[in-house]
């Protein structure tokens, strides 16, 4: 197959660059802690409990003051686990939260004044108008996350300023120097970073990055403009039970997810505004390596008499890269389109003529990985055109179960007084 889908250009390749440099000008920039810097909680925790005679399910995360999170009752469902929503500021040792319904954020449906949220959660519920009262008891729920269990830590941030109290709008958060981690109520590392969001602030992420079970530690580091969101990530060491920097290949890998069932890293990511794709990694010696990578592709295709050209972006799937629109080929023989509509594609526009091809594959079943058979590239014919002599391209069409061929001599624009390289 084509080098890459003639690779991922140079966006984004100096896009990783700048990731992979980044914590380095972290490291440097946040070596000591500016002045003025302030240290604030950050925590999610998810209890059960009762809410007057009610069994309920409650999520709260905390940013500095700040205290948000849902709650449902149980037998909890998809539908009604994240339905009723938390909003409120911790006051002295406990908080006070207002409750309402997510599709009506409007309505006020009940305040939650809470004595204590050192463990466990205790204190009231009460109705809008103050007319009803139901006592109010959780306790933190027994982890069934693996990594949770075995982080001991209390995080704080190091940060220029506190967040500002949260409520609509997009306010500029603070700029994060450090991730700083306590046990047993003393400091047990410090680990410097530079992390700032765009609307709201970045918090530290619980994974296991290299798959040995130990939870490791990641942060975004800011926004950028498209989706390549770069990471700084620390790998839990047993044997010095310390926070270590992780390898400059993961550090330099762009809104990276983990798939521990298959053991890989893999992300998406965006070259340009017409080019995306997915790479695969796997751990080898304690070092990351590139396993597979694909990009977008144009593929045409014709919806009775109109020239159409379809973008096909990949995405993976338990642990392979697979085309979920594409070009299948039957045990008879017969073409036919899989997850492609025609009729949603752009009619066609020939400024990507080196990434128009049509990828024929064998049809797969689900969970299996596609095996490609063949691909229909472009070609160059000397073909004669109003404004001479040209080599116009050849391109070729998903047409009703079958590849038609048809050279593109209508534009003298889209052809060339030379032959193009047939690669």
């Amino acid at each position: 197959m084509r080098s890459l889908r003639n690779s991922r250009v140079f966006l984004c390749s100096l896009t990783l660059i700048l990731a992979s440099l980044w914590p380095l000008a972290m490291r440097a920039s946040a070596a000591q802690a500016p002045d003025g810097a302030v240290e604030f909680p950050v925590w999610s925790h998810a209890f059960v409990g009762t809410l007057g005679s009610k069994h309920v399910e409650v999520s709260l995360s905390r940013i500095a003051d700040d205290l948000s999170g849902t709650y449902c009752y149980q037998p909890c469902n998809n539908q009604t686990r994240h339905q009723l929503v938390l909003q409120g500021r911790v006051r002295g040792d406990g908080a006070e939260l207002i409750e309402h319904d997510r599709g009506n954020r409007a309505i006020t449906t009940g305040v939650w004044t809470i004595e204590s949220l050192d463990g466990s959660v205790t204190g009231t519920w009460g109705s809008p108008d103050g007319k009803r009262r139901l006592p109010l008891a959780l306790r933190k729920a027994e982890s069934a996350d693996a990594l949770q269990a075995r982080f001991p830590y209390d995080v704080r941030l190091l940060a220029d300023a506190l967040p500002e109290q949260q409520g609509d709008g997009c306010r500029t958060p603070p700029l994060v120097s450090a991730i700083r981690l306590y046990k047993d109520g003393a400091l047990f590392q410090t680990l410097e970073t530079e992390s700032q969001g765009t609307c709201s602030i970045f918090t530290p992420e619980l994974l296991d990055a290299n798959f040995d079970g130990w939870p490791d530690l990641s942060i975004a580091q800011f926004l950028p403009a498209g989706p390549n969101i770069p990471y700084q990530t620390w790998l839990y060491d047993p044997a010095s039970a310390r926070f270590v920097d992780a390898p400059a290949t993961l550090q330099g890998i762009t809104s990276a997810d983990f798939d521990p069932e298959h053991q890989v890293v893999y992300s998406f990511w965006r070259a340009s505004c017409c080019e995306h794709g997915v790479s695969i990694y796997r751990w080898k010696g304690g070092d990351l390596q590139e396993v597979d990578t694909q990009s977008s592709y144009l593929l045409p295709v014709m919806d009775g008499g109109v020239r159409r050209i379809c973008y096909i972006a990949p995405g993976y799937n338990e642990g392979f890269i697979e085309y979920p629109g594409r070009v299948e080929q039957t045990a008879d023989g017969r073409l036919r389109l899989h997850q492609i509509d025609p009729k949603t594609c752009e009619v066609d526009d020939w400024a990507f003529l080196q990434r128009t091809y049509i990828d024929i594959w064998k049809p797969a079943l689900p969970g299996e990985k596609p095996v490609l058979l063949r691909s229909e590239g472009v070609t160059w014919i000397a073909t004669d055109t109003t404004a001479g002599q040209r080599y116009c391209p050849e391109v070729p069409y998903f047409d009703s179960g079958r590849i038609r061929r048809v050279v593109l001599s209508d534009d003298p624009d889209w052809c060339t007084e030379e032959r193009p390289s047939q690669e």
